[in-house]
Formats: C-alpha cells, structure tokens, sequence
C-alpha cells in the first residue's frame, strides 16, 4: 500500500476512534426517563390513603415557639392572661408579639398567671388540652387558640430556589415544598431526595425517598414536618459538565483527547 493509502487509512481510524469516544461520552450522559418521570406507577396500585393529619401527630421540640391566645366575655379578665394590650386608640387591639411562647430546654413555657408549664411529649392538640386545663383554674368561660409559629422546614441541593421556607398551611406535602423552592435544576436526582427530620430527644432521623415511585403518597414523608431538612443530590452527569446543553470544558476536553490520540499516532 502506498504512502496515501496509508495516510488515509490511519486517518480514517483516528476519527473513527473519535467519533467513537464522543458517542461514548454522549451516551453515558443520557438520563433514562425513568430517573425523572415523577410519581410512576411502579407497584401497579392506583388506591391510595395518603396519611393524613401528619403534622397534628407532630410533637414539640425544645425552641419551639408557640402563639397563645385567650380570649372570655370579660376583656378585663382576658388581660391577665394576655397581658400586653396596645394602649393606643383601639384597646382591644393586642401586641401581637407577645403572643409568642418559646419552649426551653425543660420543655416549659412561662404562661401567664398560671405560671410554667410543661409540654413534654405534646402534640398541638395536646398542649392545648394541657394549657386548657390549668386555665380552667381562674376562668370558666373561655376560648384558647395555640398553633405552631415555629412552622418551618429548609431544601437545599438541586433545587431553583433553595432557602427556608415557612408552611403555608398546617400541613404541606413533599411536592408542596419542592414547588417552594421553584422545582429541580436539571441535575437533580429525583430518586435519591434526602429528608433529614428532628426527633423529639434531639436526634436526627435520616430517610433516601424515590419521588419517581407514587408509593410515596403513601408513606409517612409525604408530607413535611415543621424543621425537616430536604436535600436533593446531584445526578452523575453534573460532574461531566452535561445539562440542558454540552459545556464548553466538555469540548476542550474531547479537542485535547482527539489532539492526544492524533500525536500519539504520529509518533
């Protein structure tokens, strides 16, 4: 074979090894549809329960903070147990900010009038049964609001908007809060959502959730409780540089591969 023939030849397997390695590159890239698709039914169920009143079986934690609110017939009785009252033009216009209740680290709350009391082990409703109770001691007829002002839960990772996000309502679900934080980027890895939950004796709680699969509506994360962490991790083409598009570190590096292997084969 002549010297052309040669050159062609070893040409035509350098690019061919070329387009080989990018084809490589490229499809190992690819995402499987099923690693994005939410909700897919892969039990074959299409009865759900969801659990529900999830954050109601939330019980309180050391630095929650509390809203308290006791109203009666007679306002001059409800200021001993609501005691800040703006004194401007309205008087029945309260403070708003000393409703707030912080719980220590004993599990109390210094209520006024009936002086500390303890919530350990409490759910909502339980704390307000607790505090009904020893306000019953100097009233008879009263109405007593408690609700969870604390009510907060965090994302982070492949998120649009990762942050603190307060719960809107008393209970939101996992979707709920991913739509907070604007849904994933393109990198995140829907199978693989980290949720890291408080527990009441001050440990912390650490579940993987496959949002692919519709079981989780009914698991006990499908809905948020007040303090979770949600992490959503990366898939392993972030570290590639693909995305929406190929990035320009992807092109210098198949261009320097490609200028390696025609070097090597000229040596």
């Amino acid at each position: 074979m002549n010297f052309f023939g040669k050159l062609y030849n070893h040409n035509s397997k350098l690019l061919n090894i070329s387009f080989l390695l990018i084809a490589t590159m490229l499809l190992s890239s690819c995402i499987p549809q099923k690693q994005i698709v939410l909700l897919q039914n892969k039990s074959g169920n299409d009865v759900f329960s969801a659990v529900q009143n999830i954050t109601e079986r939330y019980v309180l934690q050391p630095n929650d903070l509390l809203f308290i609110n006791v109203t009666s017939p007679d306002p001059k009785l409800s200021v001993f147990f609501n005691p800040q009252v703006a004194t401007g033009g309205n008087a029945n216009t309260y403070a708003r900010e000393f409703f707030y209740y912080e719980i220590d680290d004993s599990m109390n709350i210094n209520f006024p009038v009936t002086g500390k009391v303890n919530l350990k082990d409490c759910t909502i409703a339980q704390a307000h049964a607790r505090l009904y109770k020893e306000i019953s001691n100097y009233l008879s007829d009263f109405t007593l609001i408690v609700k969870l002002a604390s009510n907060s839960f965090s994302i982070v990772g492949e998120v649009n908007k990762q942050g603190q996000y307060t719960m809107t309502h008393n209970q939101i679900t996992i979707f709920d809060a991913l739509a907070h934080a604007g849904g994933f980027t393109s990198y995140a890895k829907r199978k693989e959502v980290k949720l890291i939950r408080k527990l009441p004796n001050g440990d912390a709680k650490e579940v993987v959730i496959d949002l692919t699969d519709d079981n989780i509506i009914n698991s006990e994360y499908y809905y948020i409780y007040p303090n979770d962490i949600l992490y959503v991790r990366p898939l392993r083409v972030k570290t590639f540089g693909f995305g929406e598009s190929i990035s320009f570190n992807l092109v210098t590096s198949l261009l320097t591969i490609y200028l390696l292997i025609l070097s090597i084969k000229k040596e």
